[in-house]
């Protein structure tokens, strides 16, 4: 047995990142839905664009966060999901949709 770990060590830790890489996809993808469904609409800032660099695929992805009141009227910041189609700066004013009490993520409202 501790051959077959030790020979296949690489291997193993690559379905272990793949399992948790798909694990985090379905949790985003389910809050994604239940923010659609249930989230309050209101009026928000682009207050931030972080650029995340990959020197492996020598490519940047972008993560975009908004300024917005929440249900207590309390000033958040929060990352938006993912929007393949559409790119921010910051000041944009957008209308997003929010979970009260959770403020992982926040999703544009429908266009």
């Amino acid at each position: 047995m501790k051959a077959f770990l030790s020979d296949h060590f690489e291997l193993i830790l690559g379905i272990i990142a793949v399992s948790v890489f798909a694990f985090q996809a379905f949790r985003i993808l389910k809050k994604a839905k239940k923010i659609d469904e249930q989230g309050i609409v209101t009026d928000a800032v682009v207050s931030r664009i972080e650029e995340i660099y990959d020197p492996d695929a020598a490519s940047s992805s972008y993560v975009t966060y908004v300024e917005y009141r929440d249900e207590n009227h309390e000033l958040r910041e929060t990352p938006m999901s993912l929007d393949a189609y559409t790119q921010y700066a910051e000041g944009t004013k957008v209308k997003i949709r929010f979970i009260p009490g959770d403020h992982e993520l926040v999703r544009i409202a429908d266009k």
